[in-house]
C-alpha cells in the first residue's frame, strides 16, 4: 500500500529485480444495476460526492491527469477526521490512524479509468490517492456513507472478517470470471484465471496483512525488470502503463475488479510495505509479483 520511503506506493517494481484506451478497466457487459460512485482525479484532487448510501457499490475512477492515480477507499475510525489522517500520511506513517482499507480502483494512467464493485458500510471514510504520494499535497476527498435500504452491516469485528463477500454474492453484482487470493506473500489463482478481453476478477484477501494488486500492460519488447529502471528515473517512455486492480484490502476485505486485457504481456503485483529488521521492504519483493502474457 504505502510506505516511509519517497517511492511508497511503487506498487510496481521501482525496488524489484534491479518490481480501461477508454475505459479499459470496465467490461462493456457489466451489469449496470449497482449504485455509482464516480470519482475524477486531477493533480491532485479528488471531485467526488460527499456522501453516499452503504450497500453494493460500483466505484469508478476517471483519470483526467497528467499523472498517474488510483483511489483507496478508507474507513475512519469513529470520531477521527479526514484531517487527522492527511495530517499523519504527511508526517509518513504508512497507515494513518488505524483507518480500515476496504480496497478501490486500482492505479491508471491520465485518460483511462479502473472500476472495482465494494461492499461498504455506513461510516466516515477518505477517499485518498497515494501514488506517488499524492495524499501528502492533498489528494484525499472525505465521503460519508450512510444507512440505506441495502446497506451492509457494520463489522462486528475490527475487519479481520466482515461480510463483504456475502454482500458481494448479492444480487446485481456482476458473476466473477476468476478468483485471486492475496495471500502472504503470493498471490494465488488457477491457471487461465486471466483470459483475453473482459474480465471480473474477485480478489481476496486471505492473508493476515494488507495487500493490493496492480495490473501494468508491458510495451512491446520490455520486461518488468526495464520497468523498475525507468521508474527510478523517469526517463524516456515509460516501459509499461497501469491498467487498473484493486487498492489496498485490510485482511479478510474483498472486491470485484472490472478490466479488459487485449493481447499482450503484463504483470502484476503488490506495492505494500512490510517493515522489519532491516527496514521497509515491498511485498512485491518477497514474492507477490507475476508476469504473464494473454493470447
Amino acid at each position: 500500500m504505502r510506505s516511509a520511503v519517497p517511492f511508497r506506493t511503487f506498487r510496481t517494481l521501482a525496488l524489484f529485480g534491479v518490481s480501461f484506451a477508454c475505459d479499459p478497466g470496465r467490461a462493456d457487459d457489466a451489469p449496470r444495476a449497482l449504485p455509482l460512485l464516480r470519482l475524477e482525479a486531477r493533480d491532485f484532487t479528488f471531485s467526488a460526492p460527499s456522501r453516499i448510501t452503504g450497500g453494493l457499490t460500483r466505484v469508478r475512477l476517471v483519470n483526467h491527469g497528467p499523472s498517474w492515480h488510483e483511489a483507496l477507499v478508507t474507513r475512519l475510525p469513529d470520531g477521527v477526521t479526514p484531517e487527522a489522517y492527511l495530517a499523519e500520511a504527511r508526517a509518513g506513517k504508512a497507515f494513518p490512524v488505524g483507518a480500515l482499507d476496504m480496497g478501490g480502483p486500482g492505479k491508471v494512467a491520465a485518460g483511462d479509468s479502473s472500476e472495482v464493485v465494494l461492499a461498504l458500510e455506513p461510516g466516515q471514510y477518505a477517499i485518498v490517492c497515494w501514488a506517488d504520494d499524492h495524499v501528502k499535497a492533498g489528494m484525499l476527498s472525505a465521503l460519508v456513507i450512510s444507512v440505506g435500504d441495502s446497506a451492509v452491516a457494520n463489522d462486528e469485528t475490527d475487519g479481520a472478517t466482515t461480510r463483504a463477500s456475502i454482500a458481494l454474492a448479492a444480487s446485481g453484482a456482476p458473476t466473477p470470471t476468476g478468483d485471486v487470493r492475496l495471500e502472504d506473500f503470493k498471490i494465488v489463482h488457477d491457471s487461465g484465471t486471466y483470459r483475453p478481453g473482459a474480465n471480473v476478477l474477485r480478489v481476496r484477501n486471505t492473508g493476515q496483512r494488507p495487500h493490493d494488486l496492480t495490473f501494468y500492460r508491458l510495451a512491446d519488447g520490455k520486461s518488468a525488470r526495464d520497468f523498475g529502471v525507468w521508474y527510478a528515473t523517469r526517463e524516456g517512455p515509460a516501459p509499461a502503463v497501469p491498467v487498473g486492480g484493486i487498492v489496498t484490502l485490510a485482511p479478510g476485505r474483498e472486491g470485484l475488479v472490472e478490466l479488459d486485457f487485449p493481447p499482450g504481456r503484463y504483470f502484476a503485483g503488490c506495492g505494500t510495505p512490510e517493515d522489519g529488521p532491516n527496514g521497509v521492504t515491498l511485498h512485491i519483493r518477497m514474492g507477490m509479483v507475476e508476469v504473464f502474457a494473454i493470447k
